[in-house]
């Protein structure tokens, strides 16, 4: 008796049961998949590290802390370096870092583009936190950060700039349109990517970069020799810092990502304006 006593138990459990026994679908709703970059769906830890360092450079990671990430200065601030910082932080405390722009002790950050890596999927973030744990400590300690000069302190008092943590809560809800499940590839990369010098709806920043609409200008190839080598159309010159974003990070999307981000980028150009 014990076998279909079980099996009716169970039974029960995946739908509900009535008080005479019939059952009804049980009207569980699906988790939808998270979005994430390709190869976030390693399942052991040689390809998931791979796909965490290749993040590393697409999120960024190297542009500030340096090509080994073992950190470098950036005015008053100071990169940390990761190679031997991280020996001290528990796996949830790079979480904390990276998506709230605080450290463990609560105190708040300057620079760190929390506000962009709050949406992370966790996916990408186990993938990446498992490269940043395979590096080994090299490079000099962390330097301390320099006093605010004039310059900063203006902009501070502007409100301008501020703490990273600011930041993350200001710009929490503020995202580029969302276009559907076709394009939430595309828009995820925006996201936490382009959103960097574009802006979180990609609308540019005034007298600094465009609006991402700029690209319903442009054929798919076009965007791809864009995206990877910094060059426009025209082989027009652009701003250093995107010829460097286009070669060091972007140039790591795979065809299916920029496939991805060119297609939500257009269609978002196509929206009446």
């Amino acid at each position: 008796m014990r076998g279909p006593s079980l099996a009716f138990l169970m039974l029960c459990g995946l739908s509900a049961c009535d008080q005479t026994g019939d059952t009804k679908q049980s009207a569980v709703t699906a988790i939808p998949a998270a979005v994430t970059f390709d190869g976030a769906d390693a399942d052991n830890q040689s390809p998931k590290r791979a796909h965490g360092e290749r993040l590393s450079w697409v999120l960024g990671c190297h542009g500030c802390h340096g090509k080994s990430l073992e950190g470098q200065r950036f005015y008053e601030s100071y990169a940390s370096n990761l190679t031997r910082d991280l020996r001290h932080y528990s796996d949830a405390d790079i979480v904390r870092v990276l998506k709230t722009g605080e450290r463990p002790s609560g105190k708040p950050m300057w620079g760190m583009p929390s506000e962009l890596f709050q949406h992370l999927s966790d996916p990408d973030m186990a993938a990446l936190i498992a490269e940043l744990r395979s590096l080994k400590p090299a490079g000099e300690p962390t330097q301390p950060m320099l006093p605010f000069e004039a310059e900063t302190k203006e902009l501070i008092a502007k409100g301008e700039f501020k703490p990273a943590s600011d930041f993350v809560k200001e710009l929490k809800d503020v995202k580029p349109v969302d276009l559907g499940p076709k394009h939430a590839l595309g828009r995820y990369i925006t996201l936490v990517a382009c959103a960097e010098c574009h802006g979180p709806e990609l609308k540019g920043r005034p007298n600094d970069t465009p609006d991402l609409i700029v690209v319903g200008g442009y054929s798919r190839d076009e965007f791809d020799k864009l995206i990877t080598t910094g060059v426009p159309p025209g082989n027009r010159k652009l701003k250093e810092l995107m010829q460097d974003v286009a070669r060091n990070r972007y140039s790591r999307l795979t065809p299916h990502e920029r496939d991805a981000l060119y297609a939500y980028l257009k269609a978002r150009a196509e929206l009446p304006q």
